[in-house]
């Protein structure tokens, strides 16, 4: 894992170090984030065995107009999945518009995983199409991603969300709840693990932002007993805490 973000902090160096030859032509933004987490849920499933995660990344995006955004980036995490796998990598990449207060977003991401006692079928790659409205006292999102050939050779997968965030303006904090439910499909569950071809995730919480650092606690869960968890307790609700901070240059 060290050795991940290591690299991934060589390639925000360059990109930062580009920045003021690039931004002199066209308009770059270059964002950085680490931070920390009480266990690392994904779609409401431990990737880090009810451990605490590591995380970070980097994403450069430019601007050709005051509509579109072109992004790519890298963001990395621990994991445990008790097999040698130790770390996610994760490269995406996509576009961004922004329609007065429609946002829409098409993309992909390039799920890799490393450690000894991994594989490369581990591997996946997933499509995504996402959307906003900002009503300002309220935010609603919904999107789609889409795997031809899911983690561990799972076969098709798809994975509906719909979330909402809820801005709270009653302190310098920027307060926010923000609650999400979405349904992950997949062919063959038995090789991602579990005994259903579908299953639901939700989860709800609240964060606040402060010079940067962003605090937050999420009850997160799902609808898979532990018997249809493959007997593991990965699966259960759990209240979940996160500290990140963000920088954008």
């Amino acid at each position: 894992m060290t050795k991940v973000i290591f690299r991934a902090a060589l390639v925000a160096l360059g990109l930062v170090a580009a920045a003021p030859a690039i931004a002199a032509d066209i308009p770059l933004s270059v964002a950085v984030n680490a931070g920390v987490v009480s266990d690392y849920k994904f779609r409401g499933i431990s990737q880090s065995n009810n451990d605490p995660a590591v995380q970070g990344g980097v994403e450069a995006a430019l601007a050709p107009n005051d509509w579109l955004s072109i992004y790519a980036g890298l963001w990395a995490s621990s994991v445990d999945f008790n097999n040698g796998t130790d770390a996610e990598v994760d490269a995406y990449g996509g576009f961004r518009g922004t329609f007065d207060k429609l946002g829409l977003d098409l993309g992909f991401i390039r799920y890799i995983y490393t450690g000894q006692g991994g594989t490369s079928a581990e591997n996946y790659t997933e499509f995504k199409a996402a959307a906003s409205y900002d009503f300002g006292f309220v935010l609603p999102s919904a999107g789609i991603y889409y795997s031809p050939d899911f983690y561990n050779n799972s076969g098709r997968a798809v994975y509906y969300t719909a979330g909402v965030a809820v801005p709270i303006p009653v302190t310098d904090l920027s307060p926010v709840i923000k609650a999400n439910v979405g349904k992950q499909t997949i062919d063959k569950p038995a090789n991602f693990g579990i005994t259903k071809d579908d299953y639901i995730d939700y989860n709800i919480g609240l964060f606040a932002t402060y010079w940067g650092f962003t605090a937050g606690v999420q009850f997160v869960d799902t609808n898979l007993s532990k018997t249809e968890c493959g007997g593991l307790k990965t699966c259960d609700s759990a209240a979940v805490f996160s500290l990140n901070y963000a920088y954008t240059f």
